[in-house]
């Protein structure tokens, strides 16, 4: 018995709260621990990452394809609202007093932006979300910290429209008798590379800068903890998942999603064909995932 207390008093943790409390996610930023002009130049130094790649990008497809990659006003407003309504929802949930946030499906008007517009503009919404989940009580001990918890993971929504909505595959889905949700299966693939991303960097994020936060404690603990803590954003994942298949499902948003797309395509087929840019100063396609492939104005009519 001397034995098993003695052992059970040097493997006891009493510096790490294993029991959360929860919390309405609010304003604040008592949580940061690093200079404010060093966090915008770690912020500055990401969108120049973000922002360079997508550059060069549309610079090496418009010489191939002659197609010009501009952000109009129509996309510019859908991406707006979409952020707007990713922010509001974020303040709807559970706030755990460690970090970490369970929301009612607030990735997912972001990530149907990112999946019907493509992954080049759901990089820029993916960039201006960062900034926005800044503001929402962050916990940011070091520069690295913010990369892990902040900038990677919100970033990494943009992954859902890397295959990006193809009108062509959406029509010959439900057309036939196949389920009309299997034509929007690379959105469910983008957001399955995004949950693989986030969850991984919180667990990395846990397990680095532990001892900064709680002190010292044995590594398996640490790694075990920082697991089962962060499985937090699985449950926010799971919900805006169950709620984007409720979404994607139903045919009035089908028919307002296609009408878009179309409308976009069809612009650039008439631009490209009268060397005129459409109305809204857009001769891109609307779609313009990194997987995606143009199929031409016959599918819409």
């Amino acid at each position: 018995m001397y034995f098993m207390s003695v052992l059970k008093e040097e493997n006891s943790l009493p510096s790490i709260d294993v029991s959360p409390e929860f919390s309405t996610p609010n304003f604040g930023f008592d949580g940061v621990d690093i200079p404010a002009w060093l966090m915008i130049l770690v912020l500055l130094a990401v969108i120049a990452i973000i922002v360079v790649p997508i550059m060069v990008y549309s610079i090496v497809r418009s010489k191939k394809t002659n197609e010009k990659f501009v952000f109009s006003t129509k996309d510019l407003v859908y991406g707006a609202v979409c952020l707007a309504m990713s922010y509001v929802l974020s303040f709807i949930g559970l706030s755990l007093n460690l970090g970490g946030t369970i929301t009612f499906a607030s990735i997912l008007p972001v990530t149907v932006y990112c999946y019907y517009f493509g992954y080049r503009k759901g990089a820029i919404i993916c960039a201006a979300y960062i900034l926005l989940q800044l503001t929402q009580n962050p916990f940011i001990v070091s520069p690295w910290s913010m990369l892990l918890d902040y900038v990677i993971p919100y970033f990494a929504l943009g992954f859902s429209g890397m295959f990006a909505y193809n009108p062509s595959k959406h029509k010959k889905a439900t057309g036939s008798k196949r389920f009309a949700l299997m034509s929007h299966r690379g959105y469910y693939i983008g957001l399955a590379i995004y949950i693989v991303i986030r969850y991984t960097s919180h667990i990395l994020s846990g397990v680095i800068f532990w001892d900064l936060w709680y002190g010292p404690a044995p590594l398996g603990y640490v790694i075990g903890f920082s697991f089962g803590y962060n499985s937090f954003c699985l449950i926010d994942w799971a919900i805006a998942v169950a709620s984007s298949l409720a979404l994607l499902s139903s045919k009035t948003f089908d028919k307002l999603m296609i009408d878009v797309s179309a409308d976009g395509r069809n612009a650039c087929a008439a631009s490209n064909s009268d060397g005129k840019k459409s109305s809204d100063g857009s001769m891109a396609s609307q779609a313009d995932g990194l997987a995606h492939t143009d199929p031409g104005t016959e599918d819409h009519k």
